[in-house]
């Protein structure tokens, strides 16, 4: 029996460009379809069983070669379609990508301007605190001098009230020992006066009577110790017996009185009397 004509589907000419994956895979399977029509066709030659007359015009290989084609063809569009969707879904990512990198861009640009906005913020703050505190330090300086100032017054007026009650005081001290000492000296004076009148009223006892010395006067110096005792007797002038006889009743009375008051005795300690009858 003889072999009907067949004809093996031709293998698509490689593209002059560079070929694809997904037209690589294509030809693949065109290739893989013509292995397995040629493997039928030779199974069908040498079998036992002689297969009826076929017509010599018998679409048998045209069959396949279609249904390889529209294989071919259809993993072509579902590759395509794939390629297409991978593609979009690229550029979906893309886009999200790139919307992602601008809200980052965006919230990058807004924190970089809060946080510019929060640095000037606070360094206007802090230059308001610094001027606050400066005042702060420049008021509570004006008021430390001024402080000072009225307590530097203060003391001045203080030191000059002082100044003048010590001087009233002291005048006050001055007239007051003034006074006393007037008042001292006149009691002084009084007790000169008295302790005087006394010596002379001791000499005149002592003194012997003459009518011979009526209107005649003596005048004698005589000095004294603290207990009153004599110690020194001088005739300044007079008559001579009066003098003579003064003198001898100055010497019998031994001791004249006196005051125990040292300013008192210091008037009376180197007397000068005029004896007289």
């Amino acid at each position: 029996m003889s072999t009907p004509d067949r004809s093996t589907p031709a293998t698509p000419k490689k593209s002059s460009s560079t070929i694809s994956p997904e037209q690589l895979g294509l030809y693949k399977s065109l290739g893989l379809h013509a292995i397995l029509a040629i493997l039928l066709l030779i199974s069908v030659s040498f079998s036992p069983d002689p297969l009826p007359s076929l017509p010599a015009n018998a679409p048998v290989i045209e069959a396949i070669f279609i249904d390889a084609q529209a294989i071919a063809d259809e993993k072509r569009a579902k590759v395509q379609a794939e390629a297409q969707a991978r593609a979009e879904e690229q550029e979906k990512q893309r886009k999200a990508q790139a919307e992602l990198e601008k809200k980052r861009q965006q919230a990058a640009a807004a924190k970089r301007a809060r946080e510019k906005r929060e640095a000037e913020a606070a360094e206007v703050k802090r230059q308001k605190e610094l001027e606050r505190l400066a005042a702060q330090k420049e008021q509570e300086r004006k008021e430390r001098e001024a402080q000072a100032k009225a307590e530097a017054e203060r003391k001045k007026k203080e030191a000059a009230e002082r100044a003048e009650m010590e001087r009233i005081m002291q005048e006050q001290l001055a007239q007051e020992r003034a006074a006393q000492q007037e008042r001292r000296r006149k009691q002084v004076l009084t007790e000169v006066e008295r302790y005087t009148a006394l010596i002379q009223q001791t000499i005149k006892r002592n003194l012997y009577s003459d009518d011979s010395f009526q209107g005649k006067t003596c005048r004698l110096n005589i000095k004294l110790a603290t207990t009153g005792f004599v110690t020194s007797i001088r005739v300044l002038g007079g008559n001579d017996a009066l003098c003579r006889a003064a003198e001898s009743a100055v010497r019998r009375a031994e001791k004249l009185p006196v005051s125990e008051a040292p300013d008192v005795y210091e008037q009376l300690k180197d007397i000068t009397l005029k004896v007289e009858l």
